[in-house]
């Protein structure tokens, strides 16, 4: 087989994703939301007026935020048992 056709064929090969790839991007978005929502609650000043008001809201998207890339991350890790992890 020609050179050419080896170098084409691997090529197409190292360009076809993986079947978890989608899972991981949204892996990666739930876990930025997380931080986001982590780092605005800490930075969070006590002395506003709506202070308490804002926390609880803060606390809650922080939850939710955690729950939902807990919830990714063990599809993620299911679909890692089924295919392989990316080389």
């Amino acid at each position: 087989m020609p050179s050419f056709y080896h170098r084409e064929g691997k090529a197409m090969n190292n360009q076809m994703s993986h079947p978890c790839d989608g899972l991981l991007q949204q892996w990666q978005a739930r876990r930025e939301a997380a931080n986001f929502y982590f780092t605005a609650l800490l930075r969070l000043s006590p002395d506003s007026s709506d202070a308490l008001r804002r926390r609880q809201e803060l606390n809650d998207k922080v939850f939710d935020a955690l729950l939902s890339w807990k919830h990714i991350d063990d599809q993620l890790q299911s679909c890692y048992l089924e295919f392989g992890e990316r080389n």
